[in-house]
């Protein structure tokens, strides 16, 4: 064995005995075997993709197998025990794996292994072959035990052993090929991209039908989790590509298999013509061509979904199958209003042009019409009017989760306007659910990050960050992965990373407001204040109608005491906002301005409405949401030079510490604590919110050096 192989076979052997420890934990999965191993899980699944093809999930379900095979082969167990034991919470899950990966179910191992057909080395084994050396032994200690006449079984099939690990013991000859030969089936990298299909007719009118063909295919294969699909977003820059290979683009998708498509749709018939490429042979394993009636695309977007998982050895759950096979709505007339809607709010969202969805609004409604049981159009109506209802968007949600109680985009829409309200336990379980019924659901993955950073889990949070950047790549909705990442950057004090992941909006969309409001941030973190101001400066003249632009103008000002100033932006802020037919709601650092510039009554105005909303939200008893809210109560005692109150929220800000923990800023510079910041408390407060800050500062570095994203990693 050289020393690659002995260092991989150290490894997988210590990923074996962790699985072990943890057998009857059903919950144990990849991010718990991530923390044993002190990896991440990225890392992880590139370790394990290059050492034996295997995904993390796949290689943790297939370790639970083996051992069940080992339990059921020398213990009178039965099979729902053993699903039990080896951590599978449902008998039938178990038994449908166990037969997947077996070929039999988990009732007729001890028929086949008592009659001496020796079908038991038909097992697929782990590589390196730690797994498989674990279960030999355990099954020749029983068999010895029970039966004499099997010695002359057991020892064939130590020879048998033997030869497989001078196999693998011996890379630089045959062991290698050997070992490939034997688990080609079962070792296929499984990441895919599919290709924007081509429109075959002359109507261009056509193109929203053909996209939303495209998009089905993927949505359906997303609900696979043993697969690594790349969003449509990611491969729409490859539309109208004439120069570059379909290995070049595999190669910067970062995929194994492509899907091509082309398509037209002539009154009520569509004809279709998929193919399925394995990029490393660029051989089509799958060509396929469909003519058929418009009402039976819901099957054939099933099948397509099914069929490709199928030819690259995809595991594919029951479950999962349901999933894939649920007819979204029996009405296509409603399907392709759909499709229109969705090709309009596309255009709107990515061109800003959002008076356009005021149209997609009507489309929606009207599939809606057409068959009120039709889940997405309910989620895409919640998305659009969440931004100014959030509990008509709720409405939304909960009529799709009325029709689809699985619906992944309906759980990430009710997870986000849970957030909104400030309902931590309750977006987190909703953001689960998302990831349970769509494992490739980025947006779900990056929101799940902003709610354990507000909670102060910053390294869970960059953890999920990053999983929502593996399953985007490099897309034009990453756009949104990236202002969470690059924020988070920034609020822990890593302004070299953040500004590179700012730089990429600047290639994605020309988001150069963006860009600088993390320059503004930075330096006002440092205190380089006459810089913050300058940077504020060009982000706002980047977009002057921006309201967030003017509002980090206000915010910048107050850090350098020029109240007038603020002021000054303030009113630019209340003529915009009047403009946009908008009502300003009670704000704090709005109620500071007028405080500052002699305007008491309008204050108070603010400053109580929040004290009020602060109130309800401490009632949800949320820990992140009431430490925000006690320090927000604390500065407004603090500017009404209430010492006694201010030093009272401040206090149950600490027990509660929470977001805090990135809010040094906010301790160490924000004008609104003036008044009490020579107070003892304040400064004991302070302390422990640094140490905090500091312990997860440490953390996140460790993460992003793993990455290789830390700058100073790379010097």
């Amino acid at each position: 064995m050289n020393d690659q192989s002995s260092i991989d076979y150290a490894f997988i052997r210590k990923l074996t005995e962790i699985i072990h420890a943890n057998l009857e934990n059903e919950n144990f999965g990849v991010k718990e075997l991530a923390r044993e191993t002190g990896m991440s899980r990225f890392n992880l699944n590139r370790k394990l993709h290059f050492i034996c093809h295997k995904t993390i999930n796949q290689f943790i379900r297939e370790v639970r197998l083996i051992r069940a095979m080992n339990l059921l082969l020398i213990n009178s167990t039965t099979a729902s025990e053993v699903a039990f034991k080896v951590g599978f919470s449902s008998p039938a899950y178990f038994s449908s794996c166990f037969s997947e990966y077996f070929g039999y179910p988990p009732g007729e191992v001890k028929k086949r292994g008592l009659n001496g057909s020796g079908e038991i080395m038909e097992v697929p084994s782990l590589e390196p072959p730690s797994a498989k050396k674990e279960l030999i032994p355990a099954f020749i200690k029983s068999w010895w035990k029970k039966q004499i006449w099997w010695t002359v079984s057991v020892t064939s099939l130590c020879v048998l052993f033997l030869v497989v690990l001078l196999y693998n013991f011996n890379p630089e000859t045959f062991g290698k090929p050997f070992f490939f030969a034997l688990n080609h089936s079962n070792t296929k990298a499984r990441s895919i991209a599919v290709l924007p299909f081509i429109n075959d007719s002359q109507d261009p009118e056509n193109v929203y039908f053909i996209n939303g063909v495209l998009e089905a295919i993927l949505d359906n294969l997303a609900k696979i989790k043993d697969l690594e699909v790349r969003p449509r977003t990611s491969v729409e820059k490859y539309r109208n590509n004439k120069s570059k290979s379909t290995p070049q683009i595999a190669r910067e998708l970062g995929v194994n298999y492509i899907i091509e498509g082309s398509g037209q749709k002539i009154g009520d018939q569509i004809s279709l013509y998929i193919q399925l490429i394995e990029v490393s042979s660029d051989k089509h394993i799958l060509s396929s061509r469909y003519n058929l009636k418009l009402e039976d695309i819901f099957d054939l977007q099933s099948e397509v979904a099914i069929k490709v998982a199928s030819e690259i050895k995809s595991v594919i759950t029951l479950e999962e199958k349901e999933l894939i096979e649920k007819k979204p709505t029996t009405s296509f007339a409603a399907l392709n209003l759909f499709l229109q809607a969705n090709d309009v709010h596309n255009v709107a969202e990515s061109e800003s042009k959002w008076e356009l969805d005021i149209k997609a609004e009507r489309l929606y409604k009207r599939a809606i019409q057409l068959d009120t049981s039709y889940a997405d159009p309910y989620v895409a109506l919640g998305w659009i009017v969440s931004k100014r209802n959030l509990d008509s968007s709720l409405y939304y949600a909960n009529r799709a989760l009325h029709f689809d109680a699985k619906n992944s985009e309906a759980y990430t829409l009710k997870g986000y306007i849970n957030y909104c309200k400030g309902l931590e336990n309750e977006a987190e379980k909703a953001y689960k659910q998302s990831i349970k019924f769509k494992p490739n659901n980025s947006s779900a993955f990056r929101r799940l990050g902003d709610l354990y950073f507000d909670q102060g889990n910053c390294s869970g949070a960059i953890e999920y960050q990053l999983q929502a950047f593996h399953l985007e790549n490099n897309s034009m909705q990453e756009r949104d992965n990236v202002k969470s990442f690059c924020s988070s950057l920034y609020r822990l004090g890593f302004y070299n990373e953040g500004k590179k992941y700012a730089s990429k909006l600047l290639e994605l969309n020309n988001d150069s407001s963006y860009y600088y409001w993390g320059l503004t941030s930075a330096e006002l973190d440092m205190g380089n204040y006459e810089s913050a101001i300058n940077l504020a400066l060009k982000m706002y003249a980047c977009d002057t109608d921006n309201l967030n632009n003017i509002y980090e103008l206000m915010y910048t000002y107050l850090y350098l005491r020029d109240f007038k100033a603020a002021n000054q932006w303030f009113q630019k802020y209340t003529t915009i906002t009047n403009q946009q037919g908008r009502k300003i709601e009670p704000d704090y650092l709005i109620g500071f301005i007028y405080f500052e510039n002699g305007q008491k009554e309008e204050a108070n105005y603010h400053f109580d409405g929040v004290i009020q909303e602060m109130y309800r939200l401490i009632e949800q008893n949320q820990p992140s949401v009431n430490c925000l809210a006690y320090m927000t109560l604390a500065k407004i005692y603090s500017v009404r030079n209430d010492k006694a109150k201010a030093m009272e929220y401040l206090q149950k800000a600490k027990e509660s510490m929470g977001s805090t923990v990135y809010r040094i800023k906010d301790f160490k510079n924000c004008t609104m604590f003036d008044n009490i910041r020579h107070e003892p408390g304040f400064a004991e407060y302070l302390n422990e919110a640094e140490l905090r800050y500091n312990t997860e500062h440490d953390k996140v570095a460790k993460l992003l050096a793993k990455e290789d994203i830390l700058a100073s990693a790379k010097k």
